[in-house]
């Protein structure tokens, strides 16, 4: 008995977490919210650290926009009494585990160090840290656009499978509660290469992101804010990582190239950007072969 007091500190946590409600996130994978955050923040993939799909957990606490936004009070005590229960029965269960468990030790494989981007060099020499950072900063911008039109089937490329998968299912809770997120006066402040490693068969680099936004959502129906403002700036800090199949080296434009418009299937010459003669489309040639994998909010700060 005395071992089940240990849990009481325990207890009171959950009993916390699960009574107070959590406030709401938004902006392009719900990083931005109404709590200003600093270190750790909010993790997109933080228990998939080998880029793999079939790791990705379909039942993650991103599915529920309850774990985001509060309930009513008038069923707060009789939750309460029920959340109670549930975390007593579970800390009793802990302590059951932990008498046969104790003498067990679990080894934890620790992440590799990042290594200077500099050093990339010798694998890829045509690696431009300057290119790489002004495409992360314009996919950010297209991200979070995409996020607010519902609909990010064009960043497909940009992303891995998992990844997208995830993106469009946290996206698609909007598109059932008829709200969109909008996201205004976007502006990418900073970022900063962290480094780059190799894991299994994959080149990862983690690059920083210091951006300000202005983030809320409305109701479709209505035109009214549910969430956020329309006015109070967030400054937010990202880790974005991304992956690209070793071996892979950056391709270099050479010039005009030829591609059909695939808005109205005009051919067309370009050479890096241009608008479409027949159809006024903005066509581009896009040598980016980096995909995000994984994206860590790791501060944000409201200046109202």
């Amino acid at each position: 008995m005395k071992k089940f007091f240990k849990f009481v500190p325990v207890i009171a946590i959950l009993l916390c977490l699960i009574i107070i409600p959590l406030r709401s996130r938004a902006d392009f994978g719900d990083f931005a919210g109404d709590s200003d955050y600093d270190s750790g923040g909010w993790d997109s993939d933080s228990w998939d650290s080998d880029y793999d799909s079939n790791d990705w957990d379909s039942d993650s606490s991103w599915d529920d926009d309850d774990d985001y936004s509060g309930s009513g009070s008038g069923s707060g005590t009789a939750f309460g009494l029920a959340a109670a229960s549930i975390v007593l029965f579970t800390a009793f269960r802990i302590d059951r585990i932990s008498k046969k468990q104790h003498h067990h030790t679990y080894n934890l494989k620790p992440k590799s160090d990042l290594r200077s981007i500099y050093e990339y060099l010798n694998v890829d020499p045509d690696f431009s840290t300057f290119d790489f950072r002004e495409k992360v900063s314009n996919l950010y911008v297209r991200f979070q656009n995409e996020w607010q039109n519902k609909n990010i089937e064009s960043l497909r490329p940009y992303m891995t499978s998992a990844m997208f998968a995830q993106m469009d299912r946290q996206l698609d809770k909007y598109r059932q509660n008829n709200q969109t997120n909008h996201i205004d006066r976007i502006s990418v402040l900073d970022t900063d290469i962290l480094g780059w490693k190799q894991e299994g068969n994959l080149d990862v680099i983690v690059i920083s992101i210091e951006t300000r936004i202005v983030d809320y959502v409305t109701d479709d129906n209505t035109g009214a804010i549910v969430r956020g403002s329309n006015t109070d700036e967030k400054f937010m800090t990202y880790e974005w990582t991304l992956v690209r199949t070793t071996g892979v080296k950056t391709s270099k434009s050479t010039g005009t190239t030829s591609q059909t418009c695939p808005y109205c299937g005009a051919h067309i010459d370009i050479n890096q950007n241009t608008v479409c003669e027949y159809c006024g489309s903005v066509l581009t040639t896009d040598t980016f072969d980096w995909a995000v994998s994984n994206i860590k909010g790791i501060s944000q700060h409201t200046k109202k």
